[in-house]
């Protein structure tokens, strides 16, 4: 890329002065405007790059600070800085696991203890609370007086407590949460539902029985009359051997609870209700560690079992679940209600061998029929390879058992597969509207219309919104209801802004690529689309900025250079656009490229004469080329050239044109 030199270098350093003092007084928009015309126009200093992550930073534009931090890296390999910033950005956008890497590697470079709190917080936020604890404990010892460092360790030790509580070290999770709530007051944080309710489990499981009833009734007071909350205390009373105090608390949730029965309670029955208080309140962990909390203290029952089963299908865990649902059965073979729980565990896990067997025995126990011959057709629709019979089942299962989601898919699924997109839309549109959240049926329509799109060639959309064909104003409004739901898709996100550039909705585009930006800002391919986009809705300086930074990877692209000189000269820096053309000549062979851009901009700026020159060399280059030609008729007719020559120009771009046609 050839680089016209700065005829002023303390004019630079003026620029880049003053886009700092914007930055300090808090107008990070106007440091922002003036590094991008200072990158954009000249051979700006890497520090220009730093200082234009550190303004969108501060604007909460996470992506375009990545991208500007990463152009920083790139020219200051391995500087602490730039590693320090783009963890920070990366921990602010929502990628911790990314923001950890960068961290570490900054540290190693420049330890602090800003980049060491940093890091302890990406850590907490990946899920890794060990290290989380002991690189906040470092930030801490090394800024004792900084309050919002020993905050974020006391949240990290928090998250620590009850994770270690979750794996049955409650000794020590007992400790971490203990000592959060003796430091909560000195760190500005309030007492909590959840740190009460965790300290007084972790108590009971250690043998704290009176610290347990204690947090279960601090716990009581701060969420209110939570019925969940009385049964743990009722459970912990009657472990205390206060029957008449547990048998007041149930009172009380019988109050409130008026299917509660009558019965003869005892400890074993007080905890049965509270699992299954745990259970219709959706709170599967606490559901599960009680099970698990039963089971170590007594024997197991077919119930409990289940239970368990039902926590753990909802935790994912579907291995474990099966395998507590098998020791029911060992002990109760012909309960009905358990080889149900098995058939929708084997159904969740695809464990289809598992489904065949649990779906023979609850048909000899005389099982729901109309249930058991849903999840035998869903049995088949996972398991056939012949898709017609497939389809004629489904259809007739839909008519027989009525609108079931499950099926419902299935069918869409199987259209799909033999590419009757148009069928397979209205399915999968009819699961949703009866199960909204069914993303599998949102991907399949998404799937199917872009299949339709493809099959009709639907994608000419350079009209007017309105008069684009249904298919794409229904595909871009799937998409964004889709996103609206699952935002975290980043594969659907990237998906969208294509078919958005696709469908030249530029303006819909740009903010969607650059939200993907964050998670590839070194990506050329999506920089060069993005600048695209920047370019179709008239934000040519933005678009500039992107386009240098792809010139500097790839310095021969001479399709890049044009782009990136229009892009110039439409934000007003024509003469350094003009200049830079003029020296490409110097750089690339005779392109007729080169000399219409040269041309045109001539033109643009009044240069009739250079204009002229321009055209006629570039039709000398490629005399077949009808361009040239074009353009000099309508440089004539501007100019009022006279009618003969206008007739001229007319004719050899005619016959130009005519031949290119002919010979395609």
């Amino acid at each position: 890329m050839p680089r016209p030199s700065s005829s002023d270098p303390d004019g630079l350093l003026r620029k880049l002065k003053s886009a700092a003092e914007a930055g300090k007084k808090g107008n990070y928009q106007g440091a922002v405007n003036l590094l991008r015309e200072l990158i954009s126009e000249a051979d700006a200093p890497a520090e220009a790059w730093l200082l234009l992550g550190r303004s969108f930073h501060a604007l909460k534009d996470y992506p375009r600070a990545l991208a500007a931090f990463y152009d920083y890296l790139r020219q200051r390999p391995g500087a602490a800085d730039a590693l320090f910033f783009i963890g920070r950005s990366c921990l602010a956008a929502g990628m911790p696991h990314k923001a950890v890497s960068f961290l570490r590697k900054a540290l190693e470079k420049k330890p602090g203890s800003t980049a060491m709190a940093l890091l302890g917080i990406a850590y907490l936020k990946s899920k890794n609370s060990q290290a989380a604890v002991e690189t906040l404990q470092i930030a801490v010892e090394a800024a004792p007086e900084n309050k919002r460092i020993y905050r974020a360790y006391l949240n990290a030790l928090l998250v620590r407590g009850l994770r270690l509580c979750g794996i049955e070290d409650y000794d020590l999770g007992f400790q971490m949460l203990n000592f959060v709530l003796s430091n909560a007051a000195d760190a500005g944080m309030s007492d909590s539902t959840i740190l009460r309710l965790e300290l007084g489990r972790a108590a009971r499981e250690t043998g704290r029985l009176e610290e347990a009833l204690e947090h279960f009734s601090a716990a009581l007071n701060l969420a209110g009359d939570d019925n969940r909350i009385r049964w743990s205390r009722a459970s912990v009373l009657m472990a205390l051997g206060r029957a008449s105090e547990a048998r007041k608390e149930i009172e009380k949730i019988r109050s409130r609870d008026t299917g509660l029965p009558e019965l003869p309670w005892n400890s074993e029955l007080v905890d049965i209700y509270m699992i299954r208080s745990f259970l219709e309140a959706g709170e599967w962990r606490k559901a599960a560690a009680s099970c698990r909390n039963w089971l170590k203290i007594r024997k197991g029952q077919p119930i409990i079992y289940a239970f368990y089963a039902e926590a753990l299908r909802n935790m994912q865990d579907f291995k474990t679940a099966q395998k507590h649902l098998l020791r029911a059965l060992e002990e109760a073979p012909n309960e009905l209600e358990l080889w149900y729980a098995s058939i929708l565990v084997s159904w969740e896990a695809m464990d289809y061998k598992s489904l065949k067997k649990a779906l023979k025995k609850a048909q000899t126990l005389g099982g729901d029929e109309s249930l058991l011959k849903r999840f035998d057709v869903l049995l088949k629709a996972r398991t056939s390879k012949d898709i017609p019979p497939l389809i004629t089942l489904l259809q007739d299962s839909i008519r027989k058992l009525g609108p079931e989601p499950e099926i419902m898919y299935s069918l869409g699924e199987a259209y799909l597969k033999i590419g009757l997109s148009e069928q397979a839309l209205g399915w999968f549109r009819k699961t949703i509207t009866l199960k909204s959240r069914h993303e599998k049926a949102w991907l399949g329509e998404i799937a199917a219309l872009e299949s339709i799109i493809s099959e009709g060639a639907l994608a000419k959309a350079e009209g007017p919104r309105l008069t684009r064909p249904p298919e794409l104003r229904k595909l871009t409004a799937l998409y964004k209801d889709y996103l609206e739901i699952w935002p975290d898709n980043s594969s659907i996100r990237r998906d969208q802004a294509m078919f958005l550039v696709k469908t030249a909705e530029y303006a819909k585009a740009a903010p969607e690529l650059e939200k993907q930006l964050a998670f590839e800002p070194s990506n050329l391919s999506l920089r060069r689309v993005l600048a695209y986009s920047y370019r179709k809705t008239g934000r040519y300086r933005e678009a500039a900025l992107y386009l240098k930074a792809l010139l500097k990877e790839k310095p021969k692209d001479l399709a890049l250079l044009i782009e990136y000189s229009h892009c110039l000269d439409k934000a007003g820096a024509g003469k350094y656009a003009y200049t830079m053309l003029e020296k490409a000549r110097e750089f690339f062979k005779p392109h007729v490229d080169l000399y219409l851009a040269l041309g045109i901009m001539s033109f643009r700026h009044k240069d009739i004469e250079k204009a002229f020159d321009c055209f006629r060399e570039a039709a000398a280059l490629v005399p077949a080329d009808p361009r040239p030609y074009e353009w000099m008729l309508a440089l004539a007719r501007k100019s009022k050239h006279p009618a003969d020559l206008i007739s001229y120009y007319e004719k050899e771009a005619k016959r130009r044109r005519n031949l290119k046609k002919t010979r395609h």
